[in-house]
């Protein structure tokens, strides 16, 4: 847990910038620093590709990092984004 000091970082997350002072978050972390649920899945955005990332997995922190968290199960299906 941080106490507070430190670099803050900024991530982003569905275009929408979230702050920590944690060096390393798990995929679920990151979900809940979002308010997005445990459930959708999550993604980290490296220019024009992205990587799963799973709830356990531990993500080193940098500035700046982008992430998209989706409903699970939406490729494939009808849906698209509006």
């Amino acid at each position: 847990m941080s106490n507070g000091h430190g670099p803050t970082f900024t991530i982003v997350v569905n275009n929408k910038d979230f702050s920590t002072h944690e060096h390393e978050l798990t995929g679920l972390a990151i979900k809940t620093l979002a308010g997005i649920p445990p459930e959708y899945e999550l993604f980290e955005v490296k220019g024009d590709k992205t990587e799963a990332v799973g709830n356990d997995q531990v993500v080193h922190i940098h500035n700046n990092m982008q992430f998209r968290a989706i409903p699970a199960g939406t490729f494939g299906r009808h849906g698209t984004a509006a």
